[in-house]
């Protein structure tokens, strides 16, 4: 089953956050063969001379690929205008203010090559940036954020991961973006970061044509790999670092869909609405 996946970090023991464009072709390349057929390189946080270095690789990669390779849609940026609060594996000291100035100096000539930014809402100037990256047609997903508000929002980073969690007691991002209809929601559906209970009721609540499958794949994924460093932090083949938090999934997108329907979560069809069609229209490829 084609699969695409628009929040991964890696695999095959290469990391998006210091890979060369040649190790991101060969990324493709081993991602066509496991039926992921177009992604999102993702990148955690840095100096914005770090970021423009990684985009530029990106951009490299993603203008000379072959036709053996997994398409290279653009850059998911997730680990910047991130909350200190909800920083997850990631450093918060790589946090940036969410400004237009920010963003320019790290994209820098490579606006058109960044597809998603993901902020946390309650940072300061907001609205201007997020007005700015809807101009370049940049998706804004919301994320990595203690916000209960979905203003502004295109999409959420990973559901239910690094936010609030619900409750009884108060309004959180993550029972507001369960019940909107008209949001789209990443989901890791690799029944780790969210338990099956509750992906059987995010199946049941949510409009599954605005819920998008993603792997939030680490560069252990797919490797022979025991450990890994990512985020300046030592994350092992369970997908923990060794303070026991959850850095990411060690399975791909197709690998993950596959669980999916072997345990009876999901159907062929909704699989394939939720793992292609649904980025595939979100993001207006054209495969």
């Amino acid at each position: 089953m084609k699969t695409i996946d628009i929040h991964i970090h890696g695999g095959f023991g290469i990391n998006f956050d210091n890979a060369s464009a040649d190790e991101i072709n060969y990324f493709a390349k081993c991602a066509l063969k496991k039926d992921l057929t177009a992604f999102c390189p993702t990148l955690t946080g840095g100096s914005t001379e770090e970021l423009n270095k990684r985009i530029k690789n990106i951009h490299i990669a993603k203008n000379r690929q072959k036709s053996d390779e997994a398409l290279i849609i653009g850059v998911n940026l997730e680990g910047t205008f991130l909350s200190k609060e909800k920083p997850g594996v990631q450093n918060p000291e790589n946090f940036l203010e969410p400004t237009i100035d920010n963003f320019k100096k790290i994209a820098g000539d490579f606006e058109d090559d960044v597809k998603i930014v993901v902020i946390a809402p309650e940072n300061r100037n907001c609205s201007d940036f997020i007005d700015y990256l809807k101009s370049k047609n940049i998706k804004v997903h919301f994320g990595h954020t203690t916000s209960n508000s979905l203003i502004g929002a295109d999409g959420i980073n990973h559901l239910f991961n690094a936010m609030e969690p619900m409750t009884h007691k108060k309004e959180t991002l993550a029972i507001k973006a369960l019940l909107d209809k008209e949001i789209y929601t990443e989901l890791i559906a690799d029944t780790k970061h969210v338990c099956k209970d509750v992906l059987n009721l995010t199946f049941k609540i949510r409009p599954k044509e605005k819920i998008i499958l993603i792997s939030d794949a680490l560069p252990i994924a797919s490797s022979n790999l025991d450990k890994i460093e990512f985020c300046g932090k030592t994350v092992l083949k369970t997908g923990y670092d060794e303070n026991g938090t959850l850095g990411g999934s060690v399975l791909l997108l197709p690998e993950i869909v596959s669980n999916l329907i072997k345990k009876g979560i999901i159907t062929e069809k909704e699989a394939n609405l939720m793992a292609y069609e649904n980025p595939k229209n979100y993001l207006k490829l054209i495969l």
